[in-house]
């Protein structure tokens, strides 16, 4: 879904139905990538946990986790433009240009900011949110485990400040009161009607646009929830392994390699397709959809060759996952 809200292209907007079809599918369908990120790892950061001397354990090993490759990730983002700046030729494939010079001549501070803040490589924004969340923890935890119900307004009204928190929270409400995420409340017009909202809210935005936050946080649980199901109702709930419908299970083990290394190859996969067949309408649509294909089968192929060449170095780009 990452991958997908990532594939679009600015020529797509001169273009009514491509315009349409990427907003649809990325900013619509795929939206709830994020809102399943942060549920998750507010989920299996609280799982287990049983006194808040097992949070700061945890927060340890999460920071090694998510830090470690925070920063290596960053610093490739860079040095791929840097290289790309001192090679003749391959600017009309890559967005950004200048970035040597750049970094030469503007303050040290502002390049810090730029590196780690804001950060560098844009996709991590994600990472960079989640470690801090993690460090607020303990009070989550601990309010989550001793008055759920405070805690879950407490979490609803974090989303006037900032709207990605409530998500994280979430799921640690759902580990620390033991809620099962396998065996839950499944009903015919439950899930149609999630799933109805979810996809005519993504024909909503295709055509229109988003709609205040309150309302999208609301169709974001239906979407939640509806994404949740289909999963289900992929996977065997017995062994909890997927079925003959994907039966390459072992490609999620590549989720987190193809986050990180998506951009900025993605951009370069992106732009081959326009300059071999130029910006006609049906390139932009055929690509936009075949693009992120590409791009999962090209990473998980370059991982692969990192486990095996360069097993440690590997592992240090994906926190040991």
């Amino acid at each position: 879904m990452v991958v997908y809200i990532h594939s679009s292209y600015e020529e797509a907007k001169n273009y009514e139905l491509a315009s349409f079809l990427q907003s649809f599918t990325g900013a619509g369908i795929c939206r709830i990538a994020n809102c399943l990120f942060f549920s998750i790892s507010g989920y299996l950061f609280a799982r287990n946990i049983s006194s808040i001397k097992d949070v700061f354990l945890k927060i340890k090993k999460r920071l090694r986790t998510l830090l470690v490759p925070y920063l290596l990730w960053n610093i490739i983002f860079v040095l791929w433009f840097v290289v790309l700046d001192v090679i003749p030729g391959v600017s009309q494939y890559v967005n950004s240009r200048g970035t040597l010079q750049r970094i030469l001549h503007q303050p040290i501070l502002q390049t810090l900011y730029d590196l780690w803040v804001s950060p560098a490589a844009f996709q991590l924004w994600f990472l960079r949110d989640l470690i801090v969340m993690i460090l607020f923890t303990p009070i989550l935890w601990y309010w989550s485990k001793k008055h759920w119900v405070s805690a879950l307004i407490a979490a609803t009204i974090s989303t006037c400040f900032y709207g990605w928190l409530i998500y994280f929270w979430l799921g640690i409400i759902a580990a620390t009161n033991r809620i099962d995420i396998e065996n839950y409340y499944k009903r015919t017009w439950l899930i149609i009607s999630c799933a109805l909202i979810y996809v005519g809210y993504a024909f909503y935005v295709g055509i229109y646009g988003l709609l205040p936050s309150y309302i999208d946080f609301a169709i974001n649980l239906c979407g939640l929830y509806a994404v949740w199901v289909v999963y289900d109702l992929l996977t065997n709930k017995d062994k909890g392994e997927l079925t003959k419908v994907i039966p390459y299970k072992w490609i999620c083990g590549y989720s987190f390699f193809v986050y990180c290394f998506h951009e900025p190859t993605f951009n370069i996969i992106k732009k081959l397709a326009l300059v071999a067949l130029g910006t006609s309408e049906p390139v932009l649509i055929v690509f936009y959809y075949l693009n992120p294909w590409i791009m999962l089968l090209s990473a998980v192929m370059f991982a692969k060759l990192l486990q095996r060449g360069v097993p440690v170095f590997y592992k240090m780009l994906t926190g040991g996952r």
